[in-house]
């Protein structure tokens, strides 16, 4: 019988905390430029709210926390899988008559994924990021 190795890789989100909103040209080049240094499924846009300062700044009390800058987390398939089933019990009449809405599945990703107390770094250097996806692979 033969066992199935299973994939043990690491997967990455990157935050993008801009001062100001971003071009698509100037998101896709820190796409390109995260995908050359790791194995990256997301590089995405982030508000910087005071919650998520908050967040930050007790994750990583060293660091002030300001726009432009960075937070890399790794990708949780499990937790995302968990989160989702939360929120299919919360809508079991919907789920049973598979009627939730597309919006809802997406809304529980992205709140799964960029939950900054899981944050690996925060910084305010690209060359960090960049190092510190390197230095996973």
């Amino acid at each position: 019988m033969f066992l199935k190795k299973k994939d043990t890789e690491d997967i990455f989100c990157i935050a993008v905390f801009p001062e100001k909103e971003l071009t698509f040209e100037e998101l896709d080049e820190y796409s390109d430029r995260f995908e050359e240094a790791g194995n990256i499924e997301v590089v995405s846009e982030v508000n910087l709210s005071e919650r998520n300062i908050e967040i930050l700044s007790k994750k990583f009390p060293e660091a002030e926390i300001s726009s432009p800058s960075f937070a890399v987390l790794k990708l949780d398939r499990d937790r995302i899988k968990e989160e989702t089933k939360k929120m299919e019990r919360k809508f079991k009449w919907k789920k049973l008559f598979n009627s939730i809405p597309h919006e809802e599945y997406l809304i529980v990703e992205t709140k799964t994924m960029f939950d900054f107390r899981y944050a690996l770094l925060y910084t305010r250097d690209v060359e960090k990021v960049v190092t510190f996806l390197e230095k996973q692979n």
